[in-house]
């Protein structure tokens, strides 16, 4: 008899059926009853633990998983007990024989995988391994400067080494330049950093080189989401403008989604299981990949876009190492982006391109243990938008490395009112936001309730840009989308006050769905026969001769297109948003709400990513004691892709 949580989430519902299943069929294969026991809590657990975002769970957690030992409260058997008796079951394979049927695999470490993320990881390392390959004439000619290698970069990027400051400090590596350098002569290079290093700079420049060297190149521009995609080109465009004509015609007219990019197959139509148009034997038909906001990719996306990349085409991957992870399984861009490591000879032939010396180039980061993505990583730590005095950038730099007492020092020092770029915690630990609290959430959408008040009608895209303008000056980002302080109470809240302020109706509280002048809406599943993705935002107006509403969303070359509300895919309210769906936005000012005690949701990157959203200022509801366990706790997630890596290049893992 396997035992049954009486009260459980969807999650652990999920979970119980699933490790139910997996008993059946141990059992069809003559597993014992002890044997059951143990297939029922490994799949339990693992079921669990990839709805959380691990792609694996390493037997040795199973010792101490709390939501078990209820259930099994005699010790934990030992490693190799849990291994003979998953192996033994049937419907686990080893790492050897993860080609067979079985639904299960345990690698070589101990861990314990669905067979289809084994499997995701496999194919992802083989890619990588393939685009891994040096650039004829790259860094494997050790300090060989490559023609026009260093020409190139000095018209885009200057010298290659700055000073720390103005008085003529000690000097500091251009690693924007460095990174431009290392993508000229690889084909693969995964570029790290914070909001105002200057990522969209250095993709800039870096294609510029390209194109100048390659006219003819063929460039793709990527995000997850329609927003980051959005941003993406609106960010490249801006700083594109002082480029030389023919690089700056040369660039994409617009960046794409993933899903876009990739091609998606619509579910009747697909053969051997293939998602996407696009794939290993259909290539993409680029010269060069970039992909923004690369940390939201799960494993599954990441193999899939990675097997589409054309063998000898580049690929450049942008992110930020200490933001959220992936919604679904995996922590892809945090694993490739965890070593900047350099060897040697790349530092030496980087160093002849940017005409510094090489010893300069040596990174402060050197990994503990060998890398298996070395010569392929740029960290970029120098920030631009957030100066010494900004409490943004210090409150950031806090959380990133888990120094709790330096974010409470600058929180402690807040001044809603003076100081550059400003960090205030407003206290609460009620269950719900008092109402003092709620108004100056619902101020913050003053500006763009003023210009709904105002309009009469959308009659030119001018009417649009301005109002989604107004809107995206603020937004009040959650950590949860249920509870008194998640997402879907602080919507119906928000959007009464709205409906209030701008003369539309009474305070009685809105139903989630009632549609207004002014509606702004996230969508939350991907129409592709619209064109409208999960991410995208839109803004109720009235239009056409008549004033029916439709929702305008933003196309390319600054036009907007308009859609009936009855013909959206899923949407909800966007006042308030979770962090998760914030990722790839940027805001002058966010409020950021969290729920009244300690959540498993909450960790540093959550702050943290709530935190840089914002260009200007940054309001943080909650108590102190949650701040706090939130900035000590960082997210791991349970992975075995670096290992598939050093498999997949042939090396030892250390």
């Amino acid at each position: 008899m396997m035992p049954t949580l009486q009260a459980c989430s969807p999650t652990q519902a999920l979970a119980q059926a699933f490790a139910r299943r997996m008993v059946m069929l141990a059992r069809l294969h003559g597993s014992s009853e002890a044997v059951c026991q143990r297939v029922w809590r490994a799949a339990f657990a693992l079921s669990v633990a990839t709805a959380d975002g691990h792609v694996c769970v390493p037997l040795s957690d199973l010792h101490d998983e709390p939501a078990t030992h209820e259930l099994f409260p005699d010790d934990a058997p030992a490693l190799a007990a849990w291994r003979d008796a998953l192996l033994g079951s049937g419907i686990c394979a080893p790492q050897a024989a993860a080609d067979s049927d079985a639904p299960l695999v345990l690698d070589a470490r101990d861990r314990l995988y669905l067979a289809r993320y084994y499997d995701y990881e496999r194919r992802l390392a083989h890619a990588l391994a393939v685009h891994r390959t040096p650039d004829a004439g790259g860094a494997a000619q050790g300090g060989l400067p490559v023609n026009g290698n260093g020409a190139l970069l000095a018209r885009y990027f200057g010298a290659g080494d700055i000073r720390a400051d103005a008085s003529g400090g000690a000097p500091e590596v251009n690693w924007q330049m460095a990174a431009a350098a290392l993508a000229l002569r690889q084909h693969i290079v995964i570029l790290s950093g914070g909001p105002g290093t200057g990522k969209t700079t250095t993709v800039v420049g870096l294609l510029a080189c390209l194109l100048e060297r390659q006219p003819g190149l063929r460039v793709a521009l990527a995000a997850p989401t329609g927003k980051a995609a959005q941003r993406m080109q609106e960010a490249l465009a801006a700083r594109a403008e002082h480029l030389p004509s023919a690089v700056r015609n040369a660039l994409p007219a617009a960046a794409l989604t993933l899903h876009r990019l990739l091609g998606v197959v619509p579910q009747g139509a697909r053969r051997a299981g293939r998602r996407f148009r696009h794939h290993a034997d259909n290539p993409l038909p680029y010269d060069l990949v970039v992909i923004d906001e690369a940390s939201m990719i799960d494993v599954s996306l990441a193999t899939h876009l990675l097997e589409a990349v054309p063998v000898g085409a580049r690929l450049i991957m942008l992110g930020d190492k200490d933001q959220l992870a992936a919604v679904e399984a995996g922590a892809v861009f945090g694993e490739l982006s965890a070593s900047p490591a350099l060897s040697p000879t790349c530092r030496e032939a980087l160093a002849c391109d940017m005409a510094i010396p090489a010893a300069l180039l040596q990174s402060a980061q050197a990994p503990a243990v060998p890398s298996p993505l070395r010569d392929s990583v740029i960290w970029l730590e120098r920030n631009y938008r957030f100066g010494g005095a900004s409490a943004i950038g210090r409150v950031a730099e806090g959380i990133k490395h888990g120094r709790v007492s330096d974010v409470r020092q600058v929180l402690a020092g807040g001044d809603p009112l003076h100081g550059e770029q400003s960090v205030v915690l407003y206290e609460t630990a009620r269950p719900s936001l008092d109402s003092a609290h709620l108004a100056q959430l619902a101020d913050g959408y003053a500006e763009y309730g003023d210009r709904v008040a105002a309009l009469r009608r959308a009659e030119s895209d001018r009417a649009a840009t301005e109002l989604f303008a107004a809107f995206n000056r603020f937004r009040v980002l959650c950590a949860t989308r249920g509870g008194r302080r998640g997402v879907e109470a602080l919507n119906g809240q928000l959007a009464s006050a709205f409906v209030q302020r701008v003369g539309l109706g009474s305070t009685t509280l809105l139903s989630a769905d009632a549609w207004y002048v002014g509606r702004p809406v996230i969508v939350t599943r991907n129409d592709y026969a619209l064109g409208l993705f999960n991410g995208d935002i839109g803004i109720a107006l009235p239009a056409g001769s008549d004033g029916a509403l439709r929702v305008a969303f933003p196309g390319e070359h600054g036009a907007y297109r308009l859609f009936s509300p009855a013909s959206l895919p899923l949407h909800e309210t966007a006042f308030a948003m979770t962090v998760h769906k914030s990722q790839g936005s940027e805001f002058e000012r966010v409020a950021v709400v969290l729920p009244e005690q300690g959540s498993r949701v909450l960790s540093r990157e959550l702050i943290y990513t709530a935190v840089t959203r914002a260009r200007t200022s940054v309001a943080l509801y909650a108590s102190w004691p949650v701040v706090a366990a939130a900035v000590a706790t960082p997210s791991r997630r349970a992975s075995g892709l670096t290992d598939r890596l050093f498999e997949a290049l042939g090396d030892p893992i250390p």
